[in-house]
């Protein structure tokens, strides 16, 4: 049949959203490999509905049922072999649709900090979050409830790399030169934490605190171990 001739893929009503994503995202014991690949294929499928509904102006609609997908996705990736990387590609896209459906549908500014806080640290899988992405559903008051609690986070057990990551993805946003050298510097034992220091300062706009870090590293590791790239660096970034 010609394509132009074929059905379009018939919608679900949108009340009937909630319950279609938990039936098609729930899963019970583990997921082998090939598991894993026809669950990804057949959630990506609801994953789409979701995302024409935001793309054609009802976010509104499809915002709660993509968090609850994410939910039981993190679920799913807990005991399910993802080394095809299926499941988390569809994470990604489904983050990155609900941000979309969040700045496009505001909901509650401390509700959504709490829920990125309850996606990251507790469903019991590390789930990185573009916070730019959410920084503008979440604005003044959010993000203040967010930084509070992943710093509280952070705070309470330093050697958290989920935590430590929240709090470096915010400073990097926020351009936030002073607490992305507490948390990537910290105690600059290496010439390897002075590096990757010198090149975040750089990405976020501030050479001159960049170079600095890079040029201290030096001067503490004059023999620039591999993996500092502190010569390089300054070679390359100007005054």
């Amino acid at each position: 049949m010609p394509t132009s001739l074929r059905r379009a893929p018939q919608a679900h009503p949108e009340d009937s959203l909630p319950g279609v994503v938990t039936r098609t995202f729930t899963t019970t014991g583990d997921l082998d490999y090939w598991a894993s690949v026809r669950h990804a294929e057949s959630a990506a499928r609801v994953a789409e509905e979701l995302a024409t509904l935001v793309r054609t102006g009802r976010a509104a609609v499809a915002r709660e049922p993509l968090a609850h997908a994410v939910e039981l996705l993190l679920s799913t990736l807990d005991h399910a072999d993802d080394a095809s990387g299926a499941l988390d590609n569809l994470l990604n896209r489904l983050l990155a649709t609900h941000a979309e459906a969040c700045r496009q549908a505001l909901p509650d500014p401390v509700d959504l900090a709490d829920w990125l806080v309850t996606v990251q640290f507790d469903t019991g899988r590390w789930c990185p979050v573009d916070i730019w992405a959410y920084g503008p559903a979440l604005g003044p008051g959010g993000l203040d409830h967010y930084r509070a609690a992943v710093r509280r986070r952070w705070a309470a057990d330093p050697g958290d790399l989920s935590a430590r990551d929240a709090v470096e993805r915010l400073a990097r946003w926020e351009r936030d030169t002073t607490t992305l050298i507490e948390v990537i510097g910290g105690d600059l034992k290496h010439a390897a934490q002075y590096g990757r220091l010198a090149r975040a300062l750089a990405d976020i706009g501030d050479p001159v605190a960049a170079r600095s870090w890079a040029e201290r590293g030096l001067a503490a590791h004059p023999d620039d171990p591999p993996g500092a790239g502190l010569h390089d660096f300054l070679s390359r970034t100007p005054l």
